[in-house]
C-alpha cells in the first residue's frame, strides 16, 4: 500500500461507526482506534464533579421524601383492595344519568354494589366484601379494566 491508499483507508474508517480497526497483511499492519484514552486528570475531574453534585443534594428534602413514601406505604397497607374478577368495561352507575353507586368518603357494607363491569354484553355487579369507607376509586366510567386490576381502595372498619 502506498501512502495515498493508507490516507484514503483512514478517512473511510473515520466516516464509519467503527471505533477500532486492526488490519494485517504480509508486510503491512494498520491499527486505528477512535477511542480516547482517559488520563488520570480527566478521570479525577469527573469524580470531583460527581462528588460536588452529591454534596448539593438537600439531605433534609431527601429524608422527608423517604418518610412520606414510608407513611404512604403504611397507610396503603391498612387498605382493603377490591379488584376486578373479569376483564371488561367499568361503569360507576346503572346509566350515565344515574348517580354513582359510591363516591369517595361513602360508607359501605359487605354486599353493597360498588360498580358494574360489562363483559360480552353481560353486566356483572362488583360488591363489597367488607364494611368500610371508600378511600379511592381507581377507575373512571368506560375505562377498560383488566382481570385482577384494583378498582377500589377501602378503609376497613374495625
Amino acid at each position: 500500500m502506498n501512502i495515498n491508499e493508507i490516507k484514503e483507508l483512514i478517512l473511510t474508517i473515520d466516516k464509519t461507526n467503527l471505533t477500532y480497526v486492526n488490519l494485517k497483511d504480509k508486510d503491512f499492519s494498520l491499527e486505528v482506534s477512535k477511542l480516547k484514552e482517559l488520563s488520570n486528570s480527566s478521570i479525577n475531574q469527573q469524580v470531583e464533579s460527581i462528588q460536588k453534585d452529591n454534596d448539593n443534594v438537600d439531605q433534609e428534602k431527601l429524608s422527608n421524601n423517604v418518610n412520606n413514601s414510608t407513611e404512604s406505604i403504611i397507610e396503603n397497607k391498612d387498605l382493603h383492595l377490591i379488584t376486578s374478577p373479569i376483564m371488561g368495561t367499568y361503569y360507576g352507575s346503572t346509566s350515565p344519568e344515574a348517580d354513582c353507586f359510591v363516591k369517595v368518603g361513602d360508607k359501605v357494607k359487605a354486599g353493597d354494589t360498588l360498580c358494574i363491569i360489562e363483559a360480552m354484553k353481560l353486566m356483572n355487579e362488583i360488591i363489597s366484601d367488607i364494611d368500610g369507607e371508600i378511600v379511592e376509586i381507581v377507575s373512571k366510567d368506560e375505562d377498560l379494566v383488566e382481570y385482577n386490576q384494583v378498582l377500589f381502595k377501602i378503609k376497613e372498619f374495625n
